[in-house]
């Protein structure tokens, strides 16, 4: 504590030796943040001002200024979204709750390109490796987005975008280290060629970071080690057309700490976590007149993912997405198109899961058409359909309505009603897990271990029906505010069917070893999620620039099931307040406050579970020069984090299912540009 003091102390104390006056962060109004364009509503660039859904725009310079070293960090700051470190590099990371490392009613795209493995429905945020100085934006939608976007698009849609190699000419060197982060580097270098019509950028990257101690003491084996590298082409035609082609390579190994116990072994360390994966992604854009444009897309991505002996998959996707946009008449804001996707799988028997099928080629294609219609000056109706077919339970409907009135040019209300899907993913439809939970006393007879054998019988769709209002406003210059209150109703979600479970003694000889409990896993269950979030921005002063969010969601399952997925990791409240301060331009120091109401977990599955949290966060950046910046970061310095384990409900009992907190931890960092 005493070195992070002394360091903390000595980045703010850095401010005084800056003289310049404040910077050009107060120079960017409020005003001007209400008329930033965003893209992933309506696949069309839209004045945020304008768009009727709940969406939240991160901005380089946000990220810049966080102290983050990750992607989930960086989420925090956006209402709604629950990031939880589980260990190491594991995130758990949703929006509007549902938080696990497997979470899939969540959409994830890379400059347009669907990231989400059709393993799971999900992503796995260690796989993120690009560098975080090479985000222009991430656009954040909270609430359903699959009318444009298709299924999987159920609770939001988090888009990451890119700068183009335009905006990242030359180089840059970042080194940097902690006593979480460990150490890593990171270098760019951007070129051109001679009559500047095509660009380029190519990166490198290495982190080696530190295992931490477990909850209950010892080593938590949590260490991690990534490299990545990757390029993006950026080339520019005659007649306004354009192009663009990136790839990324990412190798991340990890040790697998969690302890699984079977009948006579126990595995304290299964193995290593492994992940290597390949993408490519290449895109035409063709200006048309009238403001129109049409995009195609094609991306290709290949990845290994070992869990030591309990679980594997080898896969390969490929996507092609096309999207036509035009303007019919004075009226009509008109965009379609469609989509194709084809994945080719490995998932051999493991230790702990197999698949009925332990191959498999998998299709899914779909179509959409999306109408803004101005009814006045000050109305716009968003009609939108989009028609996905799937192999596992064929044709999905989703249709979209949305209505924003402005009612001021610094007031918008709009309202939505959206019906989604989230189709079933490969690894659902016959996929078996078989695991230890608990004892079972046999009468007179001696205690035993149980084994919970998993069945998974989901072969219908989840849906959801949802109602969105929301009012964005300009109530000044230097303070803008977002409220959204909304009602989710899910329908055919995951659930244990506690009236099918068979128990099955193993018996040797005479004694019974274990016992087998076979568990069906159905989607039939039903759950009501309702909520609010509000959110500020706001510059009391020249040098000071306060962004709080405000989070209440509760859960209602009407579901006679034993167990609805997702209702015990749903926290009541999350409260975030960034302040952020300026008072030179060579200096901002930043101070982070953040809560986390308490999340009982899933049945079973305790790296779900915490306790009601809270989180100080503060960082210090100061530019010594143009081309050279440190930061110094201080993350979680209430130990929070770790109070968050505190006390669970048979933690002790199984205590590496909760493996590692993250601690008091502090960090620096040096980026120079050239």
């Amino acid at each position: 504590m005493k070195r992070i003091s002394t360091l903390l102390l000595l980045a703010v104390s850095l401010t005084v030796f800056a003289q310049d006056k404040p910077p050009g962060l107060n120079d960017f109004s409020l005003e001007d943040l209400m008329q930033v364009e965003v893209t992933t509503v309506s696949k069309k660039p839209q004045k945020l001002a304008n768009v009727a859904a709940a969406v939240y725009v991160i901005s380089a310079e946000d990220i810049r200024m966080s102290g983050a070293n990750s992607l989930p960090e960086v989420l925090r700051m956006a209402p709604g979204v629950d990031a939880t470190r589980i260990s190491g590099n594991r995130w758990a990371v949703s929006i509007r709750g549902f938080a696990t490392r497997l979470s899939n009613k969540l959409l994830v795209l890379v400059d347009g390109r669907n990231a989400y493995s059709p393993a799971f429905s999900g992503v796995l945020w260690d796989d993120f490796q690009f560098p975080m100085e090479d985000i222009e934006r991430i656009e954040v939608i909270r609430g359903p987005a699959a009318a444009v976007w298709g299924s999987n698009g159920v609770n939001g849609v988090i888009n990451i975008i890119t700068k183009s190699a335009a905006a990242t000419q030359g180089g840059q060197f970042v080194i940097g280290g902690g006593n979480v982060e460990g150490t890593y580097g990171r270098v760019r270098w951007g070129g051109q060629n001679a009559d500047g019509s095509v660009l380029y950028r190519v990166y490198g990257s290495k982190q080696n970071a530190n295992s931490q101690n477990a909850i209950y003491g010892g080593d938590g084996m949590d260490a991690y080690h990534t490299e990545a590298a990757g390029f993006r082409v950026d080339g520019y035609l005659s007649g306004g057309a354009r192009w663009d082609v990136s790839g990324d390579f990412h190798s991340v190994r990890s040790d697998l700490v969690t302890t699984f116990s079977l009948p006579n072994t126990v595995f304290a360390n299964p193995g290593t976590e492994s992940h290597d994966g390949q993408t490519l992604r290449g895109r035409y854009i063709q200006s048309l007149s009238h403001g129109g444009d049409l995009q195609i897309q094609v991306a290709y991505a290949h990845a290994n993912l070992t869990m030591g002996e309990l679980l594997a998959d080898r896969r390969e996707t490929f996507d092609i997405d096309v999207h036509h946009l035009f303007k019919l008449g004075e009226r009509h804001d008109i965009v379609w198109g469609g989509g194709y996707r084809l994945s080719r799988d490995n998932m051999p028997v493991t230790l702990m899961v197999w698949e009925n099928e332990t191959s498999r080629r998998t299709g899914s294609y779909g179509i959409f058409g999306q109408d803004e219609i101005t009814l006045a000056e000050n109305w716009r109706l968003t009609l939108g359909l989009r028609m996905d077919h799937n192999e596992f339970t064929g044709w999905e409907k989703q249709p979209d309505a949305r209505l924003s009135w402005h009612l001021s040019p610094a007031h918008t209300l709009w309202g939505a009603l959206s019906k989604t899907s989230r189709a079933p993913s490969r690894g659902e439809q016959g996929i078996n897990f078989s695991y230890m939970e608990g004892t079972t006393t046999l009468g007179p007879g001696p205690t035993v271990p149980n084994v919970l054998r998993v069945l998974n019988q989901g072969q219908y769709s989840e849906k959801l029906k949802a109602t969105q209002v929301g009012l964005r406003s300009q109530w000044a210059p230097a303070l803008t505010t977002d409220a959204v209150l909304f009602s989710h109703r899910y329908d055919r979600v995951g659930a244990f069917d506690p009236g099918a479970v068979r128990f099955v003694p193993h018996q040797v000889g005479t004694y019974i070893d274990y016992v087998d409990i076979y568990l069906p896993y159905v989607n039939l269950g039903e759950l009501t999620l309702n909520g609010a979030e509000l959110s500020m921005d706001w510059h009391p002063a020249q040098s000071w620039y306060l962004r709080m969010s405000q989070t209440w969601q509760s859960v209602v399952s009407s579901s006679e099931l034993m167990w609805v997925e997702g209702s015990g990791i749903v926290p009541h409240q999350t409260t975030s307040l960034h302040a952020s301060w300026a008072p030179t331009s060579a200096t901002n120091v930043s101070l982070w406050l953040r809560h986390m109401d308490e999340r009982p977990g899933s049945i079973g599955i305790l790296v779900d579970a915490r306790r009601a949290y809270n989180s100080v966060d503060l960082s210090a950046t100061w530019k010594l020069q143009k081309y050279l910046e440190i930061s110094l970061v201080g993350q979680n310095l209430n130990d929070g984090a770790c109070d968050a384990y505190a006390d669970i409900p048979d933690a002790k009992t199984f205590p590496m299912l909760l493996p590692t907190c993250t601690p008091r931890s502090l960090s620096a960092q040096l980026r120079m540009n050239f």
